[in-house]
Formats: C-alpha cells, structure tokens, sequence
C-alpha cells in the first residue's frame, strides 16, 4: 500500500508515488540567511505532465543561487502564484514516473538532472546556444520546483544518464557549476582554451573554479588556482593545478 509520505530515508516501492514529500522551503516572510530561510515542510508531489518525468533524489548539489534565493537578493524568486520557492539546481536520482510523451527514459533508470529549462522550439534550445533562448530558465533558481526535495518533477530533456562508475554524491553536484566553467572557457571563440594555454582560476577551491582546474588538466592547458587558504593548496593540486597561489599571501 502506498504511503501518504515517506520519512526522510525511507524508500517506497519503485515507481509508488505519494501524495506528499518532504522539501526543503523558503517563504518570503523568513528570508535571509539559509539555516533560517529554509524550512522542511510537507508538500505535494508534482505529478508529471506529458514531457515531463517524476525523479526520486539521491544526491543534491549545492549552489550560490540557493543563498540568493534564502536572501531575495538581486530578487525574491518566490513563486508569485505558489508562495513558495524550493531550490535546487543539480541531482541524481531514479525515475519514478514518466508523462505520456515520454519514450527516451522508464521508471528504474538512474540519471542525472541539468539545470538549463526551456520550451525546446527555438534555433538557441536546438543546436544553438540555449543561454540565450528568451524561454531558458535556471531550473531550481529561476524556477520553484527544485531538488531540494524527496521529489522532482522535470522535462524528460534535463535528463542524463548516471555513469556507473560514479556515486550518487558524485553525480548529483556538477552539472550546473561545469557547464558554467564550461562556457567561460569555450564559449566565446576564438576566445576558447587551448593545449599549452596558462589559465589564472580565482576561487580554484569553489564550485565553478574547481571544475575550471579539471577542464584545463583535461585540455592540456595549466591552471593556476588563486586560493585564499594554504589549507586548500594540496586540495586544488590533487585537481590538476600546476601551480597554487595564496591570495592574502601574495607578493
């Protein structure tokens, strides 16, 4: 029999969907810092629309635009019509249910969740660059229904298919801050990284810096990571930095 929610934990049957789940909140009459911003509280279970797939979260990744969502700092991204805003912008998890246009992914499969949200039917979301489509939304940011709870609901193309070779935790934090490093390095050509290359990463230590350092080892460029704690050093080393500077040290 299916539950009404789960306790945190508490895994149901594969594809028994509840009414209910558990969800990390934030309401415009508590923002300011996360720890009071955000507030576990019981919420519906979104039911999948046609091209969209319900996920059960394993992992979350954790995102700067997750304190400007608890501050309303540039702007309170509170849903107008929900009163509510649940962030999140990165996950692994497994299907759980799948709308009726949905032929790519079945309950059971585990994957990945990106960030990028669109309507699909413009040159920029096809082929383009989808940054620039006017209908493009930062999932979990720009939208009120993130990973930050037991359940997602997201279109089946923010999917992607879980490495084997990769924890839930390693699968579920990159995708937003890799895809932000990548475009900073790639993106605008012929400004774009090369082989021999030397790259200055600020905050190599970080989120997006830290998948800088990575792009770069890949690429065959050499990252110097800019840190502001020696105890960081052999952290952005062992990333693939040839060279790491303190910058409260610097001479």
């Amino acid at each position: 029999m299916v539950k009404k929610i789960y306790e945190i934990g508490e895994l149901p049957n594969l594809g028994e969907v509840p009414e209910e789940m558990y969800a990390w909140v934030i309401r415009e009459d508590r923002l300011g810092v996360p720890e009071k911003a955000m507030q576990i509280e019981k919420m519906p279970v979104q039911k999948p629309g046609k091209d969209e797939v319900l996920v059960m979260v394993m992992a979350v990744g954790i995102n700067y635009n997750n304190v400007w969502a608890s501050q309303g700092i540039p702007i309170s991204v509170i849903g107008k019509d929900t009163g509510y805003h649940i962030g999140g912008s990165d996950a692994s998890g497994i299907v759980w249910s799948v709308g009726d246009n949905v032929k790519r992914w079945k309950v059971g499969d585990e994957v990945i969740i990106h960030c990028n949200r669109d309507d699909g039917d413009d040159e920029e979301c096809n082929g383009g660059e989808p940054m620039y489509s006017k209908s493009q939304r930062i999932w979990g940011y720009e939208t009120n229904d993130g990973s930050f709870a037991q359940f997602t609901t997201v279109q089946s193309r923010q999917l992607l298919k879980k490495p084997k070779h990769l924890s839930w935790e390693e699968s579920g934090c990159y995708t937003l801050t890799l895809a932000t490093a990548f475009r900073m390095l790639f993106g605008h050509p012929p400004h774009a990284l090369k082989p021999g290359m030397n790259v200055l990463v600020w905050g190599a230590s970080g989120g997006i810096g830290s998948m800088a350092v990575q792009i770069c080892k890949a690429v065959g460029a050499n990252a110097i990571g800019i840190i502001s704690d020696d105890e960081k050093i052999s952290f952005v080393k062992k990333l693939g930095a040839v060279g790491v500077l303190n910058r409260r040290n610097y001479e």
